[in-house]
C-alpha cells in the first residue's frame, strides 16, 4: 500500500505506481487531508496562573497536590 501526504502547489501531481501494483487494477484517491488543531499549552499563561499557589505557609502541597487530582478524578 502507498500513501502519501502533500500539499499541491499545482493541479498536476505525477503518480510513480510501485511495480509490483503493474497490470494490477488499483484505486487511486484525492481527499482532503486537514490536520487537527493544535491543543497547544501557553506556559507564560499557566506561569501566570500558577505562581505563588504555594506562598500560603498553611498549605500543605502534598495535600493541595492530592485534592486537585482527585477533583479530576471525580469529574462528570
Amino acid at each position: 500500500m502507498l500513501r502519501q501526504i502533500l500539499e499541491p502547489k499545482t493541479e498536476e501531481y505525477k503518480l510513480l505506481i510501485p511495480k509490483e501494483y503493474i497490470n494490477r487494477k488499483i484505486e487511486i484517491l484525492v481527499l482532503p487531508f486537514d490536520e487537527p488543531t493544535c491543543a497547544c499549552i501557553d506556559g507564560a499563561q499557566i506561569l501566570q496562573n500558577t505562581a505563588g499557589l504555594l506562598r500560603n505557609k498553611k498549605l500543605d502541597p502534598v495535600q493541595w497536590q492530592s485534592n486537585l487530582r482527585s477533583e479530576w478524578d471525580n469529574r462528570p
